[in-house]
């Protein structure tokens, strides 16, 4: 048998599958078939008896990626959403949600506060952008990542705080607002008065992923409430 590599290319692996007994422990089963090992399992959505988890496997190598991905798909009802190669170790979620509560409180100053919010949030989701506004102004107060224009982000960040209006159609609301958009979220800073708006072309924030957000920007609005 071919000596397994003492270090393995990690990959975490989207699957939408069914709500039953058994679905997900045949998509390990799959996976394990060829000689991949799965480390961490994320639910980040559940409901319409369907369920969103994220895999971290540990492949022997890429040239079974194709081959993962056939036994996957072999369990009934079971899609691929996105399938991504992992730089260094795998992510776990609740010790970075720790490290990250740790680096917003050590801040000594609202805006570094702020900027560093908007970094982390937007590298470990690997998000294509994540931006802080004020909510009265306007003002982008920090940006990370591929952002759009202000124009843009202040769009989003009004959507993200204020009701829709009866009178306003669905044409004209476009594609809706951050918080209901699959590509767009948004947590308000109440103490700071400022919006934390994210952005991701794919995948698509998922209901785990939106609550994460949130406690994030609760974190950083208690550490604005220290600092000021």
């Amino acid at each position: 048998m071919p000596q397994y590599p003492k270090r393995v290319p990690n990959y975490l692996i989207r699957v939408q599958l069914p709500d039953r007994p058994g679905a997900l422990g045949a998509v390990a089963s799959r996976i394990g078939a060829v000689g991949g090992d799965v480390v961490s399992i994320d639910i980040l959505q559940r409901d319409n008896g369907v369920v969103v988890d994220e895999l971290g496997v540990g492949l022997a190598g890429d040239h079974l990626l194709e081959l993962l991905r056939e036994e996957i798909l072999e369990v009934d009802g079971v899609t691929i959403e996105t399938l991504r190669a992992v730089e260094g170790p795998l992510p776990d979620r609740h010790g970075e949600l720790l490290d990250i509560a740790t680096d917003l409180f050590v801040q000594e100053s609202p805006t570094t506060l702020l900027d560093r919010l908007a970094d982390r949030v937007c590298r470990s989701l690997a998000a294509d952008f994540a931006a802080v506004i004020d909510a009265d102004t306007g003002r982008v107060m920090a940006a990370h990542g591929s952002a759009p224009g202000d124009d843009e982000l202040r769009t989003m960040a009004l959507w993200a705080v204020a009701p829709l209006s009866p009178q306003l159609g669905a044409d004209e609301r476009g594609d809706g607002s951050p918080d209901q958009s699959p590509t767009v979220a948004a947590a308000e800073l109440v103490r700071a008065g400022v919006v934390l708006v994210v952005g991701r072309a794919a995948p698509v924030f998922r209901t785990r992923e939106r609550q994460w957000i949130a406690i994030m920007a609760e974190l950083a609005d208690h550490g604005w409430r220290a600092l000021t």
